[in-house]
């Protein structure tokens, strides 16, 4: 009796031992999954200590920020193969990197996990937690939808943010962050008391200082430094290409510079631009040019946005030529770069209408015929207390969409 009440004690001492440093690998998880947003950047964070970038002897918490969550769980494991962000081991990314003409190298990411399709501006930056409820990431995934993009850029409280990444990695999205499509990125403050004249200019410290605040999430997908070149942020808004003349578009330049500041603190990640699809349309050649800038070192995946749905015509050309186009001109600068088709499932006054059905659908089709197109996105889902809530002002659209995943 004795030998086996002796036995059994061993047994459940050394049970409890391995809860409990179960429990306190899972808290020191759970700390190092949170951590992120205490992190400072200059806009609104400027009582937390910054992240040096010539420290490489700072504390644990900031091996956290600095190499990512993945990183944080190997090095505390003991594993010496790399996580990737998908949570699939990977090799270091499948980057094909080549030097291009500017002396650096692109990196173009090849990761095993492609997105299928992408739903653009989920949430509305305006409102308290985007005005989203937990229910939006589900209904979303339920509509087959595996990635979405934000609406909001480094002025975002980190509440908000996690409370968006944690919402969408519990329903199974990946996410695509602002990290340059938003003009608080290119020096425009988040308090809009912008000069009338003011242009775009990159803002590397703060921006760097957000991609390592969020870069160890599960949830996160990609970074989106460029949406059609600036054209919507504050002083370049026009109904013209004045915009352009008056300097106010990001350069190629500029954008080479935004790739090259966040793949030095995050090479895990894809670097996303947006590009403006009427340029491809409205010109037979020459498609790259101020406004609509591309070439090496720029991005690792494209989204041609190819909106059909103007208020007062439909051109049903206008798609697949875009598609044609973009895939062809992008892919001769960046052989085998993803290019995605982005759709306009929306209505704004007094530019864009709400699309019909049998447009919509043409649409898709179009753009899916074109060989090498990786997928489409939709613009855009809004939320319920915003002006446009896609399950609500446009049910039919967003019925067939689910219908086509």
């Amino acid at each position: 009796m004795y030998s086996i009440f002796s036995t059994m004690s061993r047994i459940g001492i050394f049970t409890v031992l391995l809860i409990g440093i179960l429990g306190i690998l899972g808290f020191v998880a759970y700390k190092a999954y949170h951590v992120g947003s205490f992190v400072n950047t200059e806009h609104e964070f400027a009582n937390v200590r910054a992240i040096s970038e010539s420290d490489g002897k700072n504390q644990e918490g900031d091996k956290i920020q600095q190499g990512g969550f993945s990183r944080f769980i190997n090095d505390l494991v003991g594993h010496d193969d790399e996580v990737s962000a998908i949570g699939m081991t990977s090799e270091k990314s499948n980057n094909e990197v080549s030097d291009d003409a500017n002396g650096f190298e692109t990196q173009y990411y090849t990761s095993v996990f492609i997105p299928r399709n992408i739903l653009k501006d989920v949430g509305e930056a305006y409102l308290d937690r985007f005005g989203l409820a937990p229910a939006d990431f589900k209904n979303i995934k339920a509509a087959g939808f595996d990635t979405i993009e934000g609406n909001f850029d480094i002025c975002a409280q980190p509440s908000d943010v996690v409370t968006f990444l944690d919402a969408a990695h519990d329903a199974g999205l990946k996410v695509i962050l602002f990290a340059g499509a938003g003009e608080a990125e290119w020096g425009y403050p988040c308090d809009d008391n912008y000069s009338p004249t003011q242009k775009p200019v990159w803002q590397k410290s703060s921006v760097q200082g957000w991609v390592q605040q969020w870069s160890y999430h599960p949830a996160l997908y990609a970074w989106d430094i460029s949406n059609e070149d600036g054209q919507n942020f504050p002083n370049a808004q026009s109904d013209d290409t004045t915009w352009i003349e008056r300097g106010h578009a990001i350069s190629l330049a500029q954008l080479q510079e935004a790739y090259r500041d966040i793949k030095q603190v995050d090479s895990s990640h894809p670097v996303l631009i947006r590009m403006n699809g009427w340029f491809f349309y409205d010109y037979d050649s020459g498609f790259f040019r101020e406004g609509n800038a591309f070439g090496k070192g720029v991005a690792d995946i494209v989204m041609v946005n190819a909106y059909s749905n103007l208020i007062d015509e439909y051109f049903d050309d206008l798609v697949k030529t875009i598609a044609s186009r973009s895939v062809a001109s992008i892919h001769t600068i960046a052989p085998g770069i993803p290019v995605y088709i982005s759709l306009g499932a929306w209505g704004e006054d007094p530019m864009w209408a709400k699309p019909s059905i049998s447009h919509l659908k043409h649409d898709k089709d179009s753009a899916l015929s074109v060989p090498g197109v990786s997928g489409i996105a939709i613009f855009k889902y809004g939320a319920e207390k915003g002006d446009w809530w896609m399950p609500r002002d446009a049910s039919d659209l967003w019925n067939i969409v689910r219908e086509w995943q």
